[in-house]
């Protein structure tokens, strides 16, 4: 039985008209699909609307459809300097930031009587090791924010899903918006095939750790 390795991203929101984690996640089934179905890993993308309302219902609806194996979610860090591997979400949100359509939240806790912390079922330290490798720059986080992708991990992790990551793109360099001469300053962010190698590095080895852990979740039902 294959290992499903479910990745979202995220759409448009205020000062991301075109999230570049939509990009990544079609770079990611053109180049890396068939690599990851000779390894026995099926690959299933989704795009989530940057919408606070059913957020949470949203996410859950989709892991419990596609039972996946491990769960991979990219979202946008623009002002990070490099990729970021969250190792929880927060029982938080934000009631100053608008969602797509210009609401805010009205909630300043997730789940009332939810734990504070969730963490990451993932390996951390060898994920980090493996993006290393691709040549971006990349770190351990512990504070996923307050908005929608702390939202979303959140919820992941509150259900059966085995394996759960969270991971923070900046604005890859070859996508990232021209800045005025004044403001003109190196840019180090990854490129998209950086960011993109980094991604499926870091995929390889959640799948390859669940396989290793988790062997029981493959026996087909009796």
């Amino acid at each position: 039985m294959a290992i499903t390795i479910l990745v979202t991203a995220f759409g448009s929101f205020p000062g991301a008209r075109a999230n570049p984690t939509i990009a990544i996640l079609r770079a990611l089934e053109r180049d890396w699909g068939r690599a990851f179905a000779r390894a026995g890993f099926e690959l299933r993308t989704a795009a989530l609307p940057v919408l606070y309302e059913g957020a949470e219902a949203r996410v859950q609806a989709l892991i419990s459809q596609m039972r996946p194996h491990v769960v991979l979610h990219l979202g946008l860090a623009a002002r990070r300097p490099g990729l970021s591997f969250e190792a929880c979400a927060r029982n938080r949100l934000s009631v100053l930031h608008p969602d797509a359509v210009g609401a805010r939240s009205g909630r300043m806790v997730l789940a009332p009587h939810g734990p504070m912390v969730r963490r990451a079922r993932a390996p951390l330290a060898r994920v980090l090791a493996a993006m290393a490798s691709s040549g971006a720059a990349c770190a351990l986080s512990r504070d996923a924010g307050d908005y929608l992708c702390n939202q979303t991990f959140y919820a992941s992790l509150a259900t059966a899903a085995p394996c759960v990551g969270f991971l923070h793109i900046p604005r890859p360099r070859n996508l990232a918006r021209p800045l005025a001469k004044a403001r003109l300053r190196p840019n180090r962010a990854p490129t998209l095939p950086q960011t993109c190698t980094a991604t499926a590095k870091a995929m390889w080895v959640l799948a390859r750790y669940f396989s290793s852990l988790n062997t029981v979740f493959l026996l087909p039902k009796s």
